[in-house]
């Protein structure tokens, strides 16, 4: 209520300002939308944020959005890149049609777009496509397409301090630079607007590049909309802010750190994969050279050799409704293939999928008699998901390089207070990229731990409490356990990999997977390998190996 009341606020005083007359200087779209996607959005198949929902004949503002992903992703207007790329008339059309119909029916300030966030997103997306909009449209209706651009920008100069932190306040702030840049009223407030998108990108963006929602897509479509935002200005001869041009120097490197061997981004946190060539493109944006080689970011840890890459979440879950119980868990790709991955976006399907993709259990690390190492709080209210009110206190990561290979040590201390317990865990990475193993322990290290331990065995050290080290399977990942529970064998289309253990032993379960390009959630499985903490310690060492032998160099022909 609070909030509504804010807007209403805003926008009363929003409306108080001088109409624009004229675009004074037309943004050009950096990013060339899917012609595809736009002929199934005029046939009534509304894909968005993961879901579809297939209505023919029915407009976008009469559908009821499944998510509210879906919602947001429908009011932010990107689908108009789908249908300028279509570049025909029943195109221009719907964009028009479906632009001056949200006009007439939100316009004055109702309905769920007006989000900081996503009014920022809508604004720019509408001047990037102006020419689309406005083409042949009525005197009246370029009139209020300009009015209500004006009212956008002049509510997100107040309004952006609301936009949700890192990702939200960048695009809220953007889309008024573009309203300064592009509408002849608004031009006297550009130099300001310049300025507060530097301040905003400095403060927003950590002295590594990182967000705070640790989220890996949400920095690739930060630096993307900075990196455009600065192009945009400098086709303008309007010069960046340089703690803007900052920003794009120390989030560029922290990009490339968390992209796997195939070239997309690891899905933690409640972001997916990124959409293909999305992380390319912002890159190319940013324009930045001669930065130094990133392996950590945002409290990831890249370990990268041969042809293998792997992504180590080595921090403390965000305090972000998205964010998953996932510390010390891994993605793992070879030769542009995944191996191991994590679960992904769950609330782009529904609030259950949500709590599954954020347990412990659906990441491939260790989980502890099923409970999760970060957890919400017993007295949490709200809609689920929620934020989680208990995260391991100490999270510890150190990396080392040998003559072997490279080493990575981390640790969390996630189930002491439960349990009394701190996970480490070791990875190591051969030179080749073909041997990847790791060591996982679970202990009681001080007196005061080992009397929780005692507590919740209730005197029985000898049976002890069961632990689980899961790693989910790509889909395409055949796997075929031996009879004795040791060890396993992994095939993919074009490689073969053999998984080893010790200290456990091997089960094969089902686990929760959201395909990156979005759609119904698909089966896929879990390598579980299931151990006891016994007298304050349990102990379970693993290793995936390539089992296919090592293409041959070629060597030139004489």
């Amino acid at each position: 209520m609070l909030n509504d009341l804010r807007r209403r606020i805003d926008l009363t005083l929003a409306a108080l300002g001088p109409a624009p007359k004229t675009i004074v200087f037309q943004p050009e779209p950096r990013w060339i939308g899917d012609a595809e996607a736009a002929h199934a959005l005029l046939a009534g198949r509304y894909r968005l944020a993961g879901r579809e929902i297939v209505a023919p004949g029915v407009g976008p503002w009469r559908l009821i959005a499944p998510t509210e992903a879906f919602e947001q992703a429908l009011h932010g207007f990107a689908w108009l890149d789908d249908l300028a790329a279509a570049a025909t008339r029943e195109a221009r059309r719907a964009a028009q049609s479906w632009t001056f119909g949200w006009i007439a029916q939100y316009g004055d300030g109702a309905g769920p777009g007006w989000r900081p966030e996503t009014a920022g997103r809508r604004l720019r997306q509408w001047l990037l496509h102006a020419p689309l909009i406005l083409h042949g449209a009525e005197p009246d209706l370029t009139r209020r397409f300009m009015r209500s651009c004006a009212l956008h920008a002049r509510h997100l100069e107040r309004a952006w301090r609301r936009a949700e932190p890192g990702l939200g306040r960048i695009e809220a702030a953007t889309g008024a630079l573009y309203a300064a840049l592009a509408l002849d009223a608004l031009r006297p407030r550009l130099p300001r607007l310049t300025t507060r998108l530097g301040l905003i990108a400095e403060r927003e963006l950590d002295g590594d590049g990182g967000l705070p929602s640790r989220n890996p897509e949400e920095l690739c479509e930060a630096l993307e909309t900075l990196a455009t935002a600065a192009r945009t200005l400098e086709a303008a001869g309007v010069e960046p802010d340089p703690r803007h041009l900052d920003a794009l120097r120390r989030a560029a490197p922290a990009l490339r750190a968390l992209r796997l061997s195939d070239g997309s981004l690891a899905r933690f946190h409640g972001g997916g994969a990124g959409a293909p060539g999305r992380a390319d493109h912002a890159l190319t944006q940013a324009n930045v050279r001669g930065a130094p080689r990133a392996d950590q970011a945002m409290g990831f840890h890249r370990m990268a050799a041969g042809r293998t890459v792997a992504i180590v979440d080595a921090a403390a879950p965000p305090r972000t409704r998205w964010a998953q119980a996932s510390t010390l868990g891994f993605e793992l790709s070879c030769a542009g293939r995944p191996l191991i991955v994590a679960p992904g976006p769950g609330h782009l399907i529904d609030p259950q999928w949500a709590e599954r993709c954020r347990a412990t259990a659906a990441h491939s690390t260790l989980s502890l008699e099923r409970a999760s190492s970060s957890r919400v709080g017993a007295r949490a209210r709200g809609p689920a998901p929620r934020p989680f009110a208990h995260v391991p206190g100490a999270v510890a990561a150190e990396t080392a390089d040998d003559a072997a290979g490279e080493w990575l040590m981390c640790s969390h201390d996630g189930y002491a207070p439960t349990h009394g317990l701190l996970h480490e865990r070791r990875l190591f990475l051969a030179p080749d990229g073909r041997d990847f193993r790791g060591e996982d322990t679970l202990s009681a290290p001080t007196a005061r731990a080992r009397r929780r331990f005692d507590a919740v065995v209730e005197g029985s050290r000898s049976l002890g409490v069961a632990f689980a080290v899961r790693f989910t399977l790509h889909p395409e990942v055949e796997v075929e356990p031996d009879p004795r529970g040791l060890r396993a064998t992994l095939t993919l289309p074009d490689a073969a990999w053999t998984f080893v253990q010790e200290g456990g032993r091997i089960a094969i379960e089902e686990a929760p997977w959201i395909p990156p390009d979005g759609g119904a959630p698909r089966a896929t499985k879990q390598i579980v390998v299931n151990g006891r903490v016994k007298e304050y310690w349990g102990r379970v060492t693993w290793a995936f190996r390539r089992a296919d032998p090592p293409r041959p160099h070629l060597r030139p022909v004489a």
